[in-house]
């Protein structure tokens, strides 16, 4: 049994047109990424994020594992909030994720 090298990518398509992703974790079955990123949202539109998991190959192209969508809409500024995606129940595996809103 081969142990993951994942990723995730993130894209958020009102905010840009760029996905920006975590840096890889190599041969982990839990990664943790611990990584900040930040857009300026325009709360006159739907903001929807994806988040891609992707186990990164070196030969061939990268296994895209699974994709969830998160309605920013959803979020209060000031308000900090943690959300488990479940990816395979069958495996109990999730992506928990941690969401701020904040005024600039």
């Amino acid at each position: 049994v081969t142990l993951s090298d994942c990723y995730v990518t993130l894209w958020l398509p009102t905010a840009s047109a760029e996905k920006v992703r975590t840096r890889t974790i190599r041969n982990c079955k839990n990664p943790v990424w611990n990584e900040a990123f930040c857009y300026k949202i325009d709360r006159r539109v739907k903001n929807v994020l994806e988040l891609k998991v992707c186990d990164e190959d070196t030969v061939t192209r990268d296994d895209e594992l699974c994709t969830v969508l998160f309605d920013i809409d959803k979020l209060t500024v000031g308000r900090t909030v943690r959300v488990k995606f479940q990816l395979n129940p069958q495996a109990r595996e999730e992506l928990e994720v941690e969401f701020t809103l904040q005024n600039t």
